[in-house]
């Protein structure tokens, strides 16, 4: 049933961004590609029934010792209780260099517009804390705000980024 779940969010998702034939891989992972900046990535765990959205921040970690404190520090702030993360977190792979921001959706009794209705929230997180990252990295102050903005009255869902593509 979860899956059936996963796999129906991602339906509406896509048909929200007009983007035919997106689906789940072999490893229960569909990527698709923002504006040409980044990817975004929706893996499903049968085991946990979780849709893991996740994207990449940063791929290179600065040489300077001073600016990756810096980073690590922007990061760790910024991902405290979810509150600048969109409700997630953020991960680093010294190793691959590589740093992601990421949520866990749970499909188990989630409602079929779920990641619809979130990934908006996440994609706008997603690039201004590309942006913070980059700055950092630059020996630059930030130039974004990432704490949360409230939302503007008037309702409706804005629309969703023009430049998503599977």
């Amino acid at each position: 049933m979860s899956r059936q779940n996963a796999e129906e969010n991602l339906k509406n998702f896509a048909k929200e961004l007009k983007l035919p034939d997106v689906a789940f891989d072999q490893n229960n992972t569909c990527i698709l590609f923002v504006d040409g900046e980044f990817s975004l990535h929706l893996t499903y765990e049968e085991h946990s029934d979780r849709l893991y959205v996740y994207a990449p921040l940063l791929d290179g970690l600065p040489d300077n010792t001073q600016r990756k404190l810096l980073l690590y520090e922007k990061l760790l702030e910024g991902s405290m209780l979810g509150g600048q993360m969109a409700g997630g977190g953020v991960g680093v792979a010294t190793k691959e260099q590589l740093i992601l921001m990421h949520c866990v959706l749970d499909m188990k009794y989630a409602e079929t517009n779920l990641l619809k209705a979130f990934a908006q929230l996440f994609i706008e997180t997603v690039v201004k804390w590309r942006t913070v990252c980059a700055d950092i990295c630059a020996g630059r102050e930030p130039s974004v705000d990432t704490m949360p903005q409230m939302p503007q009255t008037g309702g409706g869902m804005q629309p969703p980024p023009s430049g998503i593509r599977a």
